[in-house]
């Protein structure tokens, strides 16, 4: 364990980058906390409780291209042509070879133990057979640094949740709060690494797990049998805004689109665009027809996703307890009301 002064831990920041990672730090602006882009100068806020974006923004960036191709799109007097498989035989399209994974090294910095946590159910999901090779190549070259939480707000319940443990392989550097100063663990040979370069004496106690303070307490108890009996009132204030799966650090889907170029039309770029399963074309089909229909059945949807499909699938939940769905929601809904047992406003 190594005692340091804020200023050490903010020069830790620094010497990342120095190191050749792309340091992704909690910044305030207008009050509103979010990670961004380290650079020297730049502030960190060492005090925030939520963020309004996590660190799947970068593990899985919103709009990334995949890879491009060659279409048969030609433009002509009324507009673009493309030609699609026929009975004279199918579309000629060429699969372009430029396909390249993403380089460099990240550093997450600060963030808490819940967004490790995220990551470690966004690990199960993409890098289960066949892995995501976009995904893999970030999380193969990055660092975790793991700020605790000392108390969470009135949203937070990580310690329902239990993610407020960390598991092995998912915190290089773990940093608490000490009064004045700050304790840091590291708990990798890359999280050795960075904090040998403070220079600071090393102690020799080890930090216990320790628990933030909820402001409510209550029991997670989940299944479809009880998710579909939920009630569902509040759920007409619904704007389908999908600020719950927006904000959220596990939510994975995803839609494809092709992007043609405007010049040469034949050139296409294939890109991955976030995708919400609060909003109605989540389910649509051809001819506009919808699965999944109503506000309410959204809304089960979303839960049987995060609880027992999750649980089945990767054999762990895909809440971490963050609360940002319920915070960053103008309609007020709060899903504890319905997976927390005991649970009072």
């Amino acid at each position: 364990m190594i005692r340091i002064k804020e200023g050490d831990l903010l020069r830790l920041a620094s010497m990342l980058g120095d190191m050749g990672y792309r340091v992704i730090a909690p910044t305030e602006a207008n009050g509103v906390t979010k990670f961004s882009d380290f650079s020297a100068g730049t502030g960190i806020d060492l005090d925030y409780i939520r963020a309004i974006n996590t660190p799947r923004d970068f593990l899985l960036p919103d709009g990334e291209r995949l890879y491009t191709y060659r279409s048969t799109a030609t433009v002509t007097s009324y507009g673009l042509k493309i030609r699609f498989p026929t009975v004279e035989g199918p579309c000629p399209v060429t699969i372009n070879a430029e396909y390249s994974t993403p380089s460099g090294r990240i550093a997450f910095f600060a963030i808490h133990p819940c967004h490790a946590n995220a990551i470690r159910y966004l690990d199960r999901v993409m890098l289960s057979d066949p892995a995501d090779p976009y995904y893999k190549a970030r999380r193969e070259r990055s660092l975790i640094v793991v700020l605790e939480c000392e108390e969470g707000d009135d949203f937070c319940f990580c310690v329902p949740a239990g993610s407020w443990k960390l598991d092995d392989g998912y915190c290089d550097i773990l940093v608490r709060r000490s009064g004045d100063e700050f304790l840091l663990q590291p708990k990798s040979k890359a999280g050795e690494e960075a904090a040998s370069k403070l220079n600071a004496r090393a102690e020799a106690d080890l930090l216990e797990e320790k628990a933030p303070k909820m402001r409510s307490s209550f029991s997670i108890s989940t299944s479809e049998e009880m998710i579909d009996r939920c009630e569902s009132e509040g759920l007409d204030s619904c704007t389908l805004c999908a600020a719950c799966t927006v904000t959220c650090p596990t939510c994975y889907c995803s839609d494809i689109e092709d992007r043609f170029h405007l010049v040469d039309p034949s050139n296409v770029e294939r890109l991955r665009k976030r995708m919400s399963c609060q909003r109605r074309c989540y389910s649509m089909i051809a001819g506009g027809n919808l699965f999944i229909k109503t506000k309410e059945d959204r809304y089960r949807w979303r839960l049987k996703h995060k609880f027992p499909f999750s649980s089945k699938a990767f054999g762990i939940s895909g809440c971490v307890g963050c609360g940002n769905c319920i915070a960053f929601c103008p309609a007020g809904i709060d899903m504890r009301r319905t997976v927390g047992r005991g649970f009072k406003t």
